[in-house]
């Protein structure tokens, strides 16, 4: 089933029995299965932006399976660990942490981008 932003977003919010998530705080992304990834650009603004909410939510959608799956990452997480992830234009307007969280089983969840330290997103992913 092919699924998009807004739809994943009413989908969950639906789950959750309110409206939580919206297109503000949510990222979206579905599984590259070639690759087994789930590709995210978080913008740096979103994080280090001074009244910046608590989470970013990243729902990660299965076409295959129809299975949606929702981490909610607190913004601190990101700002301690930014050194350790991938951030493309960094100082730039426009800079963005660039995650490629695995589907593998070995590696779930696992930020794989070649610039980070294989951060674990497992510990975030909501029920």
């Amino acid at each position: 089933m092919k699924l998009d932003k807004p739809a994943a977003i009413a989908r969950r919010n639906l789950e959750l029995g309110k409206p939580v998530l919206s297109s503000d705080n949510t990222l979206f992304a579905v599984l590259d299965s070639k690759r087994s990834l789930w590709w995210f650009d978080v913008p740096v603004k979103l994080v280090l932006r001074k009244g910046a909410a608590d989470w970013v939510n990243l729902l990660l959608h299965t076409p295959e399976t129809d299975e949606l799956q929702h981490l909610k990452v607190p913004v601190n997480f990101l700002k301690a660990h930014l050194e350790k992830m991938e951030v493309r234009h960094p100082g730039k307007r426009r800079s963005t942490i660039s995650l490629a969280l695995s589907a593998d089983r070995d590696s779930l969840l696992q930020d794989l981008r070649p610039g980070g330290e294989n951060l674990s997103f497992a510990g975030f992913r909501q029920a």
